[in-house]
């Protein structure tokens, strides 16, 4: 019987095997060795299951024997024996209009939509056992749930790492096991950084933006465009720069700076007030005067970036010019309360 029940779809088509032993014969215990001891597939039924109602109510009458039931509960063959080999069975059944079938064992399988990502993404998983299974449990390492019965379970994975996945499934007779080691892959988010932005006036040529962290990113914002900042188009007022770094695993993470575009207005009125820049044009040095402490000196190029910055505390100061190259130059003076910035040409 075991071998035509394989040979016929092992319950996957269109024949069912049930095994009924005698009511007054043996008991659960007596039938699960009796499986065990033989490596029987198909299901059995004993007298502590109900066996003698079976007898009743399909009139078995004889022992040992085998009877055909249609699907309308109709007996087809009342008293099948005796049985000489394997064909003999397949006689019966083929004479009945049942045909042979691929038996398909189980077998745990499962597949997932995605299997490396970065974290915070939800993995959703596909039962793909061979057989008919009738319980599946889930084992989820690192996930927001542990484990599932459901047969096809959404994950959630926060934290990066390398998770294994378990599936375990049961057909009501055998149960079959599969586990995939380092089979979910979640990279971390890169850590991104932006240092935060000096205060640029409105006047000034395109400024190119600096500070984020790792290198290679991407600057954005409004105004900003190949990783420079437009001042005069921006206007007064502050701006939001971000900077966006993609890992090599595709993951993005962003980081965000304010820069503020002041007009810069009181320079004349400073310089009037005693704040001496001279001579301009320079060429090796540039003398500074003013009458409230300087504390920073900066000069920037005509593309915005800073190429002097001295931090001083004194009302004048000799500064050095001649590694710089002939052209236009902005010097920013801090002092005790303000900001003031000129024009500088270098011959």
């Amino acid at each position: 019987m075991n071998e035509a029940y394989e040979l016929f779809g092992c319950g996957t088509g269109e024949l069912y095997v049930i095994a009924v032993s005698g009511f007054g014969y043996d008991d659960d215990e007596d039938l699960i060795n009796y499986w065990n001891q033989h490596g029987l597939i198909f299901r059995g039924i004993s007298q502590d299951g109900g066996s003698g109602a079976i007898e009743s109510a399909y009139q078995i009458g004889y022992f040992p024997t085998y009877i055909l039931i249609a699907p309308d509960r109709t007996i087809v063959e009342q008293d099948m024996w005796p049985i000489s080999s394997t064909q003999t069975f397949v006689n019966y059944f083929q004479n009945n209009g049942l045909t042979q079938s691929t038996c398909y064992p189980l077998a745990a399988n499962f597949e997932a939509d995605q299997l490396e990502f970065c974290e915070g993404e939800i993995v959703n998983f596909t039962d793909l056992s061979e057989g008919v299974p009738i319980t599946w449990e889930w084992t989820f390492e690192g996930g927001d749930i542990t484990s599932s019965t459901e047969q096809n379970p959404e994950v959630l994975y926060m934290d990066a790492g390398e998770y294994d996945v378990t599936l375990t499934v049961h057909d009501g007779v055998f149960t079959e096991t599969l586990l995939m080691e380092d089979y979910i892959i979640v990279h971390p988010f890169p850590n991104v950084s932006l240092d935060p932005f000096e205060v640029v006036c409105v006047d000034w040529p395109e400024y190119e933006l600096s500070g984020g962290m790792p290198e290679g990113g991407v600057y954005g914002g409004d105004y900003v465009s190949d990783g420079m900042f437009h001042p005069a188009e921006a206007g007064l007022g502050d701006h939001i720069i971000t900077y966006a770094y993609t890992n090599a695993a595709g993951c993005e993470s962003i980081a965000e700076q304010t820069i503020t575009v002041e007009a810069c207005t009181g320079i004349a009125e400073l310089t009037e007030d005693g704040i001496q820049i001279f001579p301009n044009p320079a060429r090796d040095v540039l003398n500074l005067t003013s009458e409230t402490e300087i504390l920073n000196i900066r000069v920037y190029n005509n593309i915005g970036q800073s190429v002097i910055e001295k931090t001083i505390k004194a009302d004048s100061y000799q500064l050095n010019t001649s590694d710089l190259e002939s052209g236009i130059y902005f010097i920013r003076l801090e002092l005790e309360n303000n900001i003031v910035m000129k024009r500088l040409v270098i011959q």
